[in-house]
Parts: structure tokens; sequence; C-alpha cells
């Protein structure tokens, strides 16, 4: 029993990552878009690639940090 709570926790744990790592990807990249759009400046697909995966692992990195740094205060 408490190997499939493990298996469950682990599971949430890669859920979130993902909608993090989607979430802050897509809503950058419609930012920028938007912006883009309001100038009518044009940028290739694959601008908007990168800006997507960039954002993604930006925000990836703050939740990690931001989850160490609540950790470390629940240990205090």
């Amino acid at each position: 029993m408490l190997s499939s709570a493990n298996l469950d926790f682990t599971g949430m744990l890669i859920d979130l990552a993902f909608m993090l790592f989607f979430g802050v990807g897509v809503g950058y990249s419609l930012i920028v878009g938007i912006i883009h759009i309001i100038q009518k400046k044009t940028k290739t697909f694959g601008y908007y690639l990168r800006t997507f995966l960039i954002a993604g692992i930006a925000g990836l990195a703050l939740g990690a940090f931001g989850a160490f740094i609540i950790t470390l205060s629940l240990m205090a």
C-alpha cells in the first residue's frame, strides 16, 4: 500500500512539472506573440518555439528554486 502512495506522489510531481513547463511556456509565448502582432513585427515559428522552450525551462527552474526555499523554511 505504501508503494502505491509513493507512485501517486511521484506522478503528481511529474504532472506538476509538466503543467509548470507548458503553462509558463505557452503564457510567455502568447504574450510575446500578442506584442509582436500589435507592433506588426513578423517572426518565424522557430523564434516562438525557442521562446517557449526558454520560458518553460526558466519556469521550471524558478519553481524548483521556490520548492527548495519552502523546504528549507519548513526545516528551520
